[in-house]
């Protein structure tokens, strides 16, 4: 979580703020909005309901001033507060996610520009590559919210499989038990288009 402010001057605005000034608070809420809403996009597809995601992860911590004593990092609280707010949510809508996810083939590395047609590209490859690309999006709707936090977490995010697993307060090995599932079904579902084609 080394993208976060530095440690020193995040214990001097958390103090602050647990002492009533709102600027210092205010300023928490600055350096992480845009990464907490980004996240909260990205597992739920929906703009509005990311920031209200977002919103509820920093009234928790608000809230949570008093008994926040810094074991943890005030980002790496927000994104694990994030993350199970936005896998309740899923699991309470069972919205659809209308963010563009891409593989490539694979199974350790995904790179989104596998599937973004070239600039100078011909029309048809274009075409292919965007096709290829809602092809993604619909295998990672039929995932479980877990395994979409995972896959989001580790391909989307960068976090490694350990920061992931503290994350989501589970075991290393059921993050990569998650993540081998969601690769299982985009490899199969990929491989069943390709019979299709021929």
């Amino acid at each position: 979580y080394s993208r976060f402010m530095q440690p020193a001057a995040e214990k001097i605005l958390l103090e602050q703020a647990r002492n009533g000034h709102q600027t210092a608070f205010a300023q928490l809420i600055e350096e992480h909005s845009a990464k907490m809403i980004s996240l909260a996009w990205r597992l739920v597809g929906q703009r509005e309901d990311a920031e209200e995601i977002a919103q509820e992860a920093f009234l928790r911590l608000y809230k949570s001033l008093a008994t926040f004593r810094g074991e943890s990092r005030v980002g790496t609280w927000l994104y694990r507060t994030t993350t199970r707010l936005a896998i309740d949510h899923l699991r309470r809508e069972k919205l659809k996610r209308k963010v563009f996810f891409f593989c490539n083939n694979d199974a350790q590395q995904f790179d989104p520009l596998e599937f973004v047609a070239d600039p100078g590209a011909s029309p048809q490859d274009q075409l292919l590559a965007e096709e290829r690309a809602v092809r993604m999006q619909q295998v990672l709707n039929r995932l479980p919210a877990r395994q979409k936090a995972v896959f989001v977490l580790r391909h989307l995010e960068g976090l490694s499989l350990k920061e992931i697993a503290a994350t989501l307060e589970v075991e290393e090995g059921t993050v990569k038990a998650h993540l081998h599932r969601a690769i299982s079904l985009f490899r199969k579902e990929f491989r069943n288009s390709r019979e299709e084609l021929s």
